[in-house]
């Protein structure tokens, strides 16, 4: 894995154009806190958007095709096996 992009804000809160340079199509995006409610916008910058399982859930958010809900461990094995990591 490249590098882990954490957001935890809604897509709003971002300059879109700078993220879509910043972000590789080898980089993980992984969405906890309050950007799970825009995990169909995030798409635009990677076609697997990883959401914190509790965070969705505790936000009554569901699952779209293509996401990929982890739990805390696998939450900590991304951030140990990235190259870097970035949190917005």
């Amino acid at each position: 894995m490249s590098t882990l992009h954490i957001f935890s804000k809604p897509l709003a809160h971002y300059c879109n154009n700078m993220l879509a340079n910043l972000i590789s199509s080898e980089d993980t995006v992984l969405l906890v806190s309050d950007a799970c409610y825009n995990n169909m916008q995030f798409k635009q910058f990677s076609s697997a958007i990883h959401l914190l399982e509790e965070d969705a859930a505790a936000r009554d958010i569901s699952f779209n095709q293509g996401d990929i809900a982890i739990n805390y461990t696998q939450f900590v094995e991304m951030t140990l096996n990235a190259k870097n990591t970035i949190t917005w």
